[in-house]
């Protein structure tokens, strides 16, 4: 029951942030808006850490690993993303990045030597192939003539990036250190590399008062990326990182349902099509239970 409530927590979440990311846009440059996102997720982990008097002093190693996954997970992925929505429709970064469930499938047996279950294979194109067909017109609508072909590198690279770090956060070393320990000094360094990658930009500082915009960065950074994020982590540690990963199918879904209420999206008949699915690969990625997956977690693993 606790994965399944922290698998739809995150869907839930990320399936909303997509709205507060549209208000960020604007009068603040993106670069430094992840620039905030990150670093205040990372200050208010720290501060929980320190108030729960949860271990922050870690090993060079240990260290090496969380590093990566910020360079990865929380820094670049995002940076490609973002380059690449100025290129591709939402719909399309949406069918790109859900590319991610069937990476980390592939990558666990390169990186980890988790073994592939043709179940979970077939469980992740099943949720793609709805995905797709959720958003056919998009789909249909992409042309190699223009720069969409540019902009489906860039998403498509982002994918990869992001399934780089969830193997560094999967990894054994990783799901040694207590899940907010290993995540408040991972958003530390992505913060850290987001800084950089920043002023390299030449983008000028700047920060939006509107309440609109302060009120999206604080909801991204807490419950976007504190609370998503260390549910996310958490569920590699108990269920792997193909698995977990799926929720990139998943989360458009959600964002789609909150479009159907809000700006009144039409359901045709091949979105309900897709939509059943996406619903059928989900039901079979969560409910596949693998010798890898049936291991007890480490006792670190919990601390949430």
């Amino acid at each position: 029951m606790a994965v399944l409530l922290a698998f739809f927590g995150c869907v839930t979440i990320w399936g909303s942030t997509w709205y507060a990311i549209e208000l960020q846009l604007g009068v603040v440059p993106k670069e430094w808006s992840l620039v905030y996102r990150f670093a205040l997720a990372s200050i208010v982990l720290f501060a929980i850490c320190l108030v729960r008097r949860q271990t922050l002093k870690l090993d060079l190693k240990h260290h090496l690993w969380m590093a990566l996954t910020g360079l990865f997970l929380f820094s670049g992925g995002y940076i490609f993303t973002y380059w690449g929505t100025e290129y591709l429709t939402s719909g399309l970064v949406a069918v790109t990045f859900s590319m991610l469930s069937f990476l980390n499938i592939v990558n666990a047996r390169i990186f980890l030597g988790n073994p592939i279950q043709p179940s979970t294979i077939a469980a992740a194109l099943v949720g793609i192939a709805g995905l797709v067909l959720l958003f056919m017109p998009e789909v249909t609508a992409f042309s190699l003539r223009d720069d969409t072909t540019l902009g489906l590198a860039l998403c498509l690279t982002a994918t990869l990036i992001c399934s780089f770090g969830n193997m560094a956060a999967g990894a054994g070393s990783s799901r040694k250190i207590p899940v907010l320990s290993f995540n408040a000094w991972s958003l530390g360094y992505g913060a850290l590399a987001n800084i950089i990658f920043a002023l390299l930009s030449g983008k000028p500082i700047a920060f939006d008062t509107q309440p609109s915009y302060v009120l999206s960065l604080l909801y991204l950074s807490i419950v976007g990326t504190v609370v998503a994020f260390t549910l996310y982590i958490w569920l590699i540690g108990r269920i792997g990182v193909g698995r977990a990963a799926y929720m990139a199918v998943m989360t458009p879904v959600v964002a789609l349902m909150i479009s159907t209420v809000m700006e009144g999206f039409i359901w045709t008949p091949e979105a309900v099509i897709g939509l059943s699915l996406v619903i059928i690969g989900n039901v079979a990625m969560i409910r596949r239970k693998s010798k890898v997956d049936e291991k007890p977690a480490q006792p670190t693993e919990a601390t949430v």
